[in-house]
């Protein structure tokens, strides 16, 4: 396969060392281990939940028990604040084409939860959430959930920066454009002043595609946050990303390769509250 030798031009290189020095934020990746069997207390995408049995199970309006899309065990994780430090944190979705998403009302917790428990007890089994008669939460051909099959995760440390993805980014993209530059552009589209060589670059070197929490979003759409009063989840809570294993299984598949996002805002992150979280998926 020939290479693009197209070595970037000096502007795109001072945009982005500043872009990645004004937006670097702690955050952290989530890697699917395939080749480790899942448990109820994992971290992990899919499968049959740990429930906290004294509590009622999450449904959507219908009474139908909702799907577990992912959890993290911050018992087994190494995580810094904003984050929990203890506790299993849990998104569920509603079985259906959509993936419980309310194109309508993305910030209504129906058709899917964000819950959190503070402590995991142990005593709980396989067996007895199976009881509750529970979905496990996969689908191989993706029709009610994104996730094809269920797979423990990894959490790892990593600094982000923010991309063109993020709905701040234009404002800040101009106004490097003149100090850095020199260029006053006002309030043009990045993809308006550079070449397309120059945003390969641009993109190449600010990547926000795969699973996350913390950090900046991808799309492949737009961010929901531009619309209505949805700037207010300034924080990515999760990301999980489409999927394919090495040996060309879909481990996960939003639609047609998409990523699903969730976001809340800081302060309710820090107080344990994840009543309010905006949940949002789009495909190409």
């Amino acid at each position: 396969m020939e290479q693009n030798l197209t070595a970037p031009t000096e502007r795109i290189e001072k945009i982005v060392a500043e872009l990645r020095k004004k937006t670097a934020q702690e955050a952290y990746t989530l890697k699917i281990e395939s080749d480790q069997t899942p448990t109820i207390f994992d971290s992990k995408f899919g499968g049959l939940p740990y429930w906290d049995l004294s509590k009622p199970y999450p449904t959507d309006p219908t009474g139908e028990k909702l799907l577990l899309l992912a959890q993290i065990n911050f018992d087994t994780a190494e995580t810094d604040a904003p984050l929990p430090q203890t506790g299993m944190l849990q998104f569920f979705i509603a079985k259906n084409d959509v993936y419980g998403l309310d194109f309508d009302e993305p910030d209504k917790q129906d058709t899917f939860r964000v819950i959190y428990h503070a402590q995991v007890d142990d005593s709980v089994t396989a067996d007895a959430v199976r009881a509750l008669k529970i979905s496990e939460g996969v689908s191989e051909n993706a029709d009610d959930t994104p996730v094809c099959k269920e797979q423990v995760v990894s959490i790892a440390k990593q600094v982000n920066y923010m991309s063109w993805n993020s709905y701040e980014f234009n404002a800040l993209f101009c106004q490097l454009m003149h100090e850095v530059c020199g260029e006053d552009i006002g309030e043009k589209e990045y993809d308006e002043v550079l070449t397309e060589a120059e945003q390969s670059y641009l993109c190449d070197m600010l990547v926000t595609t795969g699973h996350r929490m913390l950090g900046y979003p991808f799309f492949t759409q737009s961010d929901p946050r531009l619309y209505k009063n949805y700037a207010k989840y300034d924080t990515m809570l999760f990301q999980m990303d489409s999927e394919m294993g090495d040996n060309h299984e879909d481990y996960v598949l939003w639609g047609d390769c998409g990523v699903g996002n969730f976001f809340i805002a800081r302060e309710d992150l820090e107080k344990r509250d994840f009543s309010k979280v905006l949940y949002n998926w789009d495909c190409f």
